[in-house]
């Protein structure tokens, strides 16, 4: 997929213009702190281009131009996929907001599950927690990435890690699958287990991830110590990406 970075240097050259050249070193500083396997600094600025921006470039850059102006913002809006193809992560963790999940839910020790290639778990540790990457790496047999994770992953299913690991006060779950009972599985063994944990999933609601029973459910917490780390987690594109916190009350 390093043909994905290619052809946006090469638009970006023919282009020739500030706004575009700008949204690829984004995405170019992304990848390689990702390539470099560390968290972001901060959450990536919001990627592609909105209708009326699309129109002001293309005012400035000609209409003979337009087709490459389309390309490139098709590759703006496919970052996310990129990265999925290239990295094996779907979300792209950043170390202010592991931060801050340290610092206003005072975690000190966490259980990532259904870690995936472990990318948030990289950022939790280098936040000062110490951390546990678990998953059950299925996909791992079938895709290239699934040798290069970012924190060592233990071959375990959710429930059972929750089960083995009592002693953290923070579950995260990033982009757990919209099909299957995967998450409710994960909130019912949280329940029977460590309750007084934190529960935080990452995904869309009612969206990309998640299925739809749990976005049914009536069992998300909302406090100001969420809200500002959902501050520094803004989605950089389409996906409407958040931090859910599951109510230990419900």
């Amino acid at each position: 997929m390093t043909e994905y970075i290619t052809k946006l240097n090469q638009l970006d050259l023919e282009i020739d213009n500030d706004i575009v050249h700008n949204q690829v070193n984004e995405i170019k500083q992304i990848d390689n702190y990702i390539k470099s396997k560390k968290p972001l600094p901060e959450a990536p600025a919001r990627l592609g281009l909105l209708p009326d921006q699309f129109e002001d470039v293309l005012m400035e850059i000609g209409e003979n131009k337009r087709s490459s102006l389309t390309t490139i913002n098709n590759l703006f809006n496919n970052c996310r996929q990129y990265l999925s193809l290239e990295y094996g992560i779907w979300s792209v963790a950043n170390l202010k907001t592991a931060r801050l999940i340290k610092e206003k839910l005072a975690i000190n020790k966490a259980l990532e599950i259904m870690a995936g290639n472990a990318y948030w778990s990289k950022a939790l540790e280098a936040a000062g927690i110490e951390t546990i990457s678990t998953d059950s790496l299925e996909w791992a047999k079938t895709s290239k990435t699934g040798s290069e994770p970012f924190h060592q992953v233990l071959d375990m299913p959710a429930a059972q890690a929750i089960e083995k690991y009592r002693d953290v006060d923070l579950i995260l779950c990033s982009w757990s699958p919209n099909f299957g009972q995967g998450d409710i599985e994960t909130v019912n063994a949280w329940q029977k287990y460590n309750k007084s944990s934190h529960l935080l999933f990452i995904g869309e609601q009612n969206g990309a991830t998640n299925s739809q029973e749990f976005w049914d459910h009536s069992w998300f917490k909302k406090t100001p110590e969420l809200a500002k780390i959902n501050h520094s987690f803004k989605s950089f594109d389409f996906i409407n990406e958040q931090i859910f916190e599951i109510d230990n009350e419900f």
